[in-house]
């Protein structure tokens, strides 16, 4: 199935009143990931903010969490940029990956998402700039501390790779981990192109 039937799919998927409500999931956490080729970023980042649009005018409040700027926040509340800038210079980004790994701590991460949950009644969650948070943070650590964090709302994972509803594996070539609580939306073959 090419991708294009796949987000109109999701689409439809998203708007089912059995979704938004949840049922059928039992005790299951509400997580869900869209997987995707990461050649179709683009592509997904557009479908991304045309659903925001779309739902919006159905009242069905999305919270678009962007992963990667959220971390950059966190990073930014404690390191000044220009800090980090010429860390980086001075010593190299694999340097710098070793130091800013130990500041951010899953508990920060789950605050500004409290934080953010709490400023509006939202309906679904979205959670996509996985891949451009890579290596900083793992999908698989943060997707299984939220769980106490969000639990009450469909929670959408835009994952540039593939999952398997065991494992995930990031741009199809980084195994990230083994995780099985999610609920795979949307089925897929690879595109051969």
């Amino acid at each position: 199935m090419k991708i294009e039937e796949r987000i109109d799919k999701l689409n439809k998927e998203l708007q089912e009143n059995r979704f938004l409500k949840m049922k059928g999931l039992g005790n299951e956490v509400p997580f869900y990931i869209f997987d995707y080729p990461p050649k179709k970023e683009l592509l997904i980042r557009e479908t991304v903010v045309k659903l925001k649009d779309s739902f919006l005018k159905k009242d069905i409040q999305i919270l678009e969490i962007d992963l990667y700027k959220l971390i950059l926040s966190i990073l930014f509340e404690k390191i000044p940029a220009e800090k980090i800038v010429e860390y980086e210079k001075k010593k190299g980004s694999g340097e710098l990956l070793e130091r800013l790994r130990p500041v951010l701590k899953i508990d920060m991460i789950n605050e500004k998402i409290t934080s953010l949950l709490s400023s509006k009644n939202y309906d679904i969650i979205f959670l996509t700039g996985i891949g451009n948070a890579w290596p900083l943070i793992r999908s698989h650590k943060v997707l299984n501390n939220l769980q106490s964090v969000v639990s009450s709302l469909p929670l959408i994972v835009f994952y540039p790779g593939h999952y398997t509803k065991y494992e995930l594996s990031l741009f199809g070539k980084f195994k990230d981990a083994n995780y099985y609580r999610a609920f795979r939306l949307i089925d897929y073959v690879e595109e051969k192109n």
